[in-house]
């Protein structure tokens, strides 16, 4: 990666920032490819992502409102998260099921079981 995973702490970045820009390069994904995985998440699952409101290492963090933004009256949404690999697997790059496998034990798609283990780290 280009340094952002070097960087400490727990970053979140703006949906039109350079560093989300490079996110999505580094995943293969233009702003399109994004923006028909949402669709497809909504048909799917029938949870609309209306505004992409941060893109981070991770994935990408959306919400059902329009336009949100942090200084909205009342902000106690709800805050939708898509792994990266739950976007590829929306795009049919990786095969069905491989964001539960992940979820379950950390194996990404190509990987023998147990390949791949994410650690949660609280600051």
């Amino acid at each position: 990666m280009h340094g952002l995973l070097k960087q400490p702490g727990y970053r979140l970045y703006s949906p039109d920032s350079p560093e989300a820009a490079a996110l999505l390069a580094e995943h293969g994904l233009s702003r399109a490819d994004l923006d028909h995985a949402l669709a497809r998440f909504e048909r799917t699952e029938g949870t609309a992502v209306r505004t992409i409101v941060w893109i981070n290492e991770d994935g990408v963090f959306g919400t059902s409102r329009e336009d949100w933004h942090p200084h909205l009256p009342g902000t106690s949404h709800r805050f939708i998260p898509l792994l990266w690999i739950r976007i590829l697997e929306l795009l049919g790059r990786v095969p069905e099921g491989s964001t539960a496998r992940f979820i379950q034990d950390g194996t990404l798609p190509g990987e023998a079981q147990g390949g791949t283990t994410l650690y949660w780290m609280a600051s």
